[in-house]
């Protein structure tokens, strides 16, 4: 068990909401912050931050800087969701080519890395898109892991996830139809990355397992853990989250002026939702792969209490050790022996710590 107390280093500039980072080889970081919509290189060395790329549509923008995946060549793949493509970052911090999602990987699907070999790997929706839009019914428990082979434009199924559930509701007519969909409180859902050898670790909420697909497979035993009773405290600050209203979606019909309607969701109650007993062992997309090949996943823990554990996983799915972040900092990035985590102050801006293994 590690314990981690004080930070190496801070960086001198802050974020608003820093969303991913990756490491580079030379030290130097890559960030997205979803406050401005920017990507910066960081130096902690010299605590200077340099803009990649810009807002907007056109060659060398993106409209909303996702997940930063390490590729070959120390080359970084920039994922914008809203425009379904790639964009290529140099080790320099300079924007390349743009790759587009390939046409037969359908919907909104989620890339979560990429291998040695350039194969890039994405969960898939649960959503049914095309005519009709959203599914019309329940939605599935379960989406692939699609890998996506760029040079041969090869696309399998790795395996299959459990998927979180969601429950969907459809009100109004032809010409005031609103769906509406929320997450289940605390719902279990299985979660995994992707290594530079091609490997899968995927965490099994069922048993709590970690099991390798791809290349040398392999399954861990069951791993014991705590459970964490979703009692009225939980509950209220799950339901406080849902009636944040910068979380909510407002629909305009009819365009700006007196005729225009409002199509808001209806508030949140308590009786909306189907609560678990307990919280499942680990939260969803917490998942990520070391460069030293080790698989971290965080540990549920009570909503209330800001200290972050990880437990990390060896290349058989065995548990090797726990990792404890000091309190109030969440873990945004796992380097060479470094662990990059974020403090938030009074104000609500986000710092950027480098702790050291």
């Amino acid at each position: 068990e590690r314990t981690l107390r004080q930070p190496e280093a801070e960086f001198t500039e802050s974020f608003d909401a820093l969303q991913a980072l990756r490491e580079l080889p030379d030290g130097k970081l890559l960030v997205t912050d979803l406050g401005p919509k920017a990507v910066y290189l960081v130096d902690f060395r010299s605590q200077h931050q340099t803009p990649v790329g810009r807002s907007g549509q056109g060659p060398g923008e993106y409209q909303l800087p996702g997940a930063l995946l390490a590729a070959p060549g120390d080359t970084t793949l920039l994922v914008d969701l809203v425009s379904r493509r790639f964009l290529c970052i140099g080790p320099d911090g300079q924007l390349g080519k743009t790759i587009p999602f390939p046409d037969a990987v359908q919907g909104f699907p989620e890339a979560r890395g990429v291998d040695g070999s350039g194969r890039v790997y994405f969960q898939g929706t649960p959503f049914a898109t095309g005519p009709g839009g959203f599914n019309s019914g329940e939605l599935p428990d379960s989406v692939p892991i699609i890998r996506w082979d760029r040079q041969s434009g090869r696309i399998d199924t790795l395996g299959m996830v459990k998927a979180p559930s969601l429950k969907m509701q459809v009100a109004g007519g032809a010409n005031s139809r609103m769906v509406m969909m929320r997450p289940q409180p605390f719902a279990p859902q299985d979660d995994w990355a992707v290594g530079a050898d091609g490997r899968v670790a995927v965490a099994r909420v069922g048993d709590f397992h970690i099991e390798w697909l791809g290349p040398r497979p392999a399954r861990g035993a069951p791993v014991a853990y705590d459970p964490v009773r979703v009692d009225d405290g939980e509950k209220d600050i799950f339901l406080s989250a849902m009636r944040n209203t910068r979380n909510r979606i407002t629909v305009t019909r009819g365009g700006p002026g007196r005729g225009s309607q409002q199509l808001k969701p209806p508030e949140v109650q308590a009786s909306d939702f189907n609560w678990p007993h307990d919280k499942p062992p680990f939260p969803g997309r917490t998942g990520r792969i070391a460069p030293d090949g080790r698989f971290w996943i965080e540990q549920s823990t009570r909503s209330g209490d800001s200290t972050e554990v990880y437990d990390t996983f060896d290349a058989a799915g065995g548990l090797m050790g726990r990792v404890i972040l000091p309190r109030g900092r969440r873990l945004v990035g796992v380097g060479r022996g470094t662990v990059y985590a974020i403090r938030t102050d009074d104000d609500g801006l986000q710092w950027l710590e480098r702790y050291r293994l």
